[in-house]
């Protein structure tokens, strides 16, 4: 037996089309953190078993999804991954071997609307099929990854991942994930930032993404994601600034106002 999990968060132009490539596993789990659109009502439509949780990180709402399954094996799907076919077939046919404890899959990665397989984007291991006897553990707070017993193995085909829909989608992400890793900078005593420090971030994360990483050699849909992904590491380093600044600027300007109205606004 096999269970999918699917943790959601406002996907309902992504869901039906997510589940409709798992409808073949015994058991869909869907974990969802207070979606406002349809999203849980398209996934229990499909079939899915729907819970709701708080989201507060992505360890513990894998866990938690986790302790939710029945199978023997489970294997976890982003809301904008497809499994296709011929890896369907693969899953199917190694779980029935049982020969590793867990797979990586790689991923074939729509960035803007188009396949790219140059630097991150392939081949994109991501371990995410596991037998459930040999599960341990979600570790990390940024691009968490899964602890487990026992001999890794890697599929032969790929999941589809469609990512990268607009520049509005990839920047709220961002702004996302550079807030928590602002946090995990500032807990780690990062020294205090300054300019120089900016700019040399700002250079430095440049050449990784743009010759390193190799988006400036890779097109338009290549130089576009080098300088969005500098965007944001480079946002990540303002949040962490603003961190580190003796009382938070919501305050700074409440004091401003108040003393706007204590001196006539006279500035």
């Amino acid at each position: 037996m096999i269970s999918a999990i699917v943790l959601t968060r406002n996907e309902e132009d992504r869901i039906n089309s997510c589940l409709e490539s798992i409808k073949w596993v015994d058991e869909i789990i869907v974990v969802d953190s207070n979606s406002q659109d349809k999203t849980v009502e398209m996934a229990e439509k499909l079939g899915a078993k729907v819970y709701k949780r708080e989201f507060d990180n992505y360890v513990n709402q894998k866990e938690w999804a986790f302790s939710k399954t029945s199978g023997d094996w489970v294997i976890y799907v982003d809301a904008d991954e497809r499994v296709l076919e011929l890896l369907k077939q693969e899953i199917l046919d190694l779980i029935s071997k049982d020969e590793y404890s867990a797979y990586a899959i790689s991923r074939r990665n729509i960035i803007f609307g188009q396949e790219e397989k140059y630097g991150p984007f392939w081949p994109d291991w991501v371990i995410r099929l596991i037998k459930r006897d040999n599960f341990i553990k979600w570790v990390g707070e940024v691009h968490e990854h899964m602890e487990f017993k026992g001999k890794l193995g890697y599929t032969k085909n790929s999941l589809l991942h469609l990512t990268h829909r607009d520049v509005e989608h990839v920047i709220l992400k961002n702004l996302q994930w550079s807030k928590i890793d602002a946090v995990l900078r500032l807990k780690a005593n990062h020294p205090k930032m300054s300019s120089w420090r900016f700019l040399r971030i700002l250079f430095s994360e440049l050449f990784n993404q743009g010759i390193i990483r190799r988006g400036f050699f890779s097109g338009t849909v290549g130089t576009i994601d080098a300088i969005l992904q500098t965007f944001s590491m480079v946002t990540t380093y303002i949040r962490l600034w603003e961190d580190q600044q003796p009382k938070p600027l919501e305050e700074v300007y409440k004091e401003i106002d108040q003393k706007l109205i204590n001196d006539n606004f006279k500035y």
